[in-house]
């Protein structure tokens, strides 16, 4: 039989191991604790309103919304753009742009969650749709109904990536005359560690349509480096960097930063 002593520092031994592997599991969580986007498909069976406008029931994969009713609120004509309001069977509901909406009498198109109310409030997510007319005539819309498949990824996430600059320089060259080397690291990170897309422009501040630089591109690591040749106007001072990122599910934000030339 062990001594108290011995007992006593058996127990401490326990202790020691159950707290550092709590602390590692602890760690574990919170390392992981963000996770990607999940895919998202959605089937909506649609008819025209008295306005003209689509409705009609839905279903989708996910465990927030498993189906429910949608219609929409209003068009744009100009961008053929409709926002249209999904509810939930069990509760809440979201918000989505549809566009083009004539193609959801066949066609395909894009559509991106924007914003939504009680447990759905922070969902957002963005994707393509494939419709296909089931009955109707094209020539009389009210007469038309349509299936429209959506597929892409939605997740409870308001949070916007970040975007920055890492390092910047600007070297003049010898030739050609006027000529500069930009060389530029952006740091652009998502909370959850997805790609981030980004937009890049170099222009001149006294003259924001020069545009010197535009690119559009995806960071999958977190940062990018890039370099370009520039020929701005010999009375150019200072330029403008701005930086437009985007995250998995249509989150975004904006980056901008002067740099002087000379």
């Amino acid at each position: 039989m062990a001594s108290p002593a011995q007992a006593a520092n058996h127990g401490r031994v326990h202790l020691a191991r159950f707290l550092a592997i709590a602390a590692l599991a602890l760690f574990s969580t919170g390392a992981a604790g963000a996770t990607a986007p999940q895919s998202f498909h959605l089937v909506f069976d649609g008819k025209h309103n008295a306005a003209l406008l689509h409705e009609g029931p839905f279903t989708t994969s996910s465990s927030w919304c498993a189906g429910g009713s949608a219609v929409d609120l209003s068009f744009d004509l100009a961008t053929a753009t409709a926002m249209r309001q999904f509810s939930c069977g069990a509760g809440g509901r979201f918000t989505a742009k549809v566009w083009p909406l004539p193609a959801e009498h066949g066609g395909s198109g894009s559509w991106q969650i924007v914003a939504g109310d009680g447990p759905l409030a922070e969902l957002r997510g963005k994707g393509t749709f494939t419709s296909t007319r089931l009955s109707g005539s094209p020539n009389d819309p009210s007469t038309i109904t349509f299936r429209s498949t959506w597929d892409g990824i939605a997740d409870l996430d308001v949070s916007p990536p970040t975007a920055g600059i890492r390092s910047s320089s600007v070297q003049k060259l010898t030739r050609p005359k006027g000529a500069y080397r930009l060389r530029l690291v952006l740091s652009l990170t998502d909370n959850d560690g997805s790609p981030v897309s980004y937009e890049l422009q170099v222009v001149d501040p006294r003259r924001p349509s020069n545009l010197l630089v535009y690119r559009l591109g995806k960071a999958a690591t977190g940062t990018v480096t890039s370099s370009f040749r520039i020929e701005p106007r010999p009375s150019t001072r200072f330029l403008r960097i701005k930086i437009g990122a985007t995250d998995a599910v249509g989150n975004r934000s904006a980056f901008a930063k002067k740099l002087r030339l000379r």
